[in-house]
């Protein structure tokens, strides 16, 4: 029973920082952006990081898209 209890507290606590694990290197789709020449990680960065031939700049330009809908929906409710 003990064990149980132990695993569903971690087990949440897991999961409400889930997306932390996914980024490795905060801000470096940010910095390719304004090495692009945008101001940031803008819509338009994003659309053009997702056409990228590097897998490395699609897969952060997504991660970019999916925490802006996280964030958007964190603000509604």
């Amino acid at each position: 029973m003990l064990l149980f209890s132990f695993c569903f507290i971690f087990n949440s606590m897991a999961r409400k920082k889930w997306i932390q694990e996914a980024i490795k290197k905060p801000g470096a789709f940010t910095e390719w952006c304004k090495r692009q020449g945008y101001e940031g990680a803008t819509k338009e960065c994003i659309e053009k990081g997702k056409r990228s031939s590097n897998p490395t700049t699609r897969r952060r330009a997504v991660l970019a898209e999916t925490l802006r809908k996280l964030s958007k929906k964190r603000k509604k409710g």
